[in-house]
């Protein structure tokens, strides 16, 4: 879908994504939005008003997409990220949550093969495949949309070419221009630099975003 003055829907938070779907069905986007705070009110007050002026059918189709990402067990890009992030949002659960959380997860044999060197117990069962779809949808989403800003797009070239890279290629970068590439990452955008930071091992991303 073309997108005036080239905005990018998609560079939003995904909880802004959420929060301008609500405000669109119920129609109070210009009320709510005059009393935000924050340093995202202009960015989300301009896709507000990028949103209204779309064609009717333009606006249709990418507020049911919306809707289809809000439903989704896992936020769209997840698969993106590095296997250990996933790994260490599962390990924070009861391990009887484990084999629902990890039901059609994305790279599960990763995070499988992670969760096993990181905790002892042997292997994980597979019980979570008989529960109930819509339950196991419900957890996920719960569990997983914690890492939605890792998975948002990023928002310049430098970002888009670092998550173009090998793991390995990446973590070499990183290595040779340390904080000077955060910073110009922080200078292109909040969106290049968590989307780096989720292309990163989970234990390095952190620090990489507290630099």
């Amino acid at each position: 879908m073309t997108e005036r003055s080239g905005f990018g829907f998609n560079e939003l938070h995904a909880e802004e994504r959420g929060l301008l779907l609500g405000l669109s069905l119920l129609a109070t986007g210009d009320v709510v939005l005059s009393r935000l705070a924050g340093d995202r009110r202009e960015v989300l007050r301009d896709a507000w008003q990028v949103l209204r002026a779309l064609p009717r059918s333009g606006r249709a189709s990418l507020l049911a997409g919306w809707i289809v990402e809000t439903n989704a067990p896992f936020p769209p890009g997840i698969e993106r990220l590095h296997p250990s992030w996933l790994a260490e949002v599962v390990a924070c659960e009861p391990a009887e949550l484990w084999p629902a959380l990890l039901c059609g997860l994305p790279g599960v044999q990763v995070v499988e093969s992670l969760l096993l060197e990181s905790h002892s117990g042997g292997a994980i069962a597979k019980a979570g495949e008989d529960w109930p779809a819509d339950s196991v949808a419900e957890l996920q989403r719960c569990v997983f949309s914690q890492l939605a800003s890792l998975c948002v797009a990023p928002s310049g070239p430098l970002g888009a070419g670092l998550c173009r890279l090998g793991c390995e290629e990446l973590l070499a970068e990183v290595a040779r221009r340390g904080a000077a590439l955060c910073q110009e990452l922080s200078a292109e955008g909040d969106a290049s630099l968590w989307a780096v930071a989720g292309r990163l091992p989970a234990t390095l991303g952190r620090q990489w975003l507290k630099w």
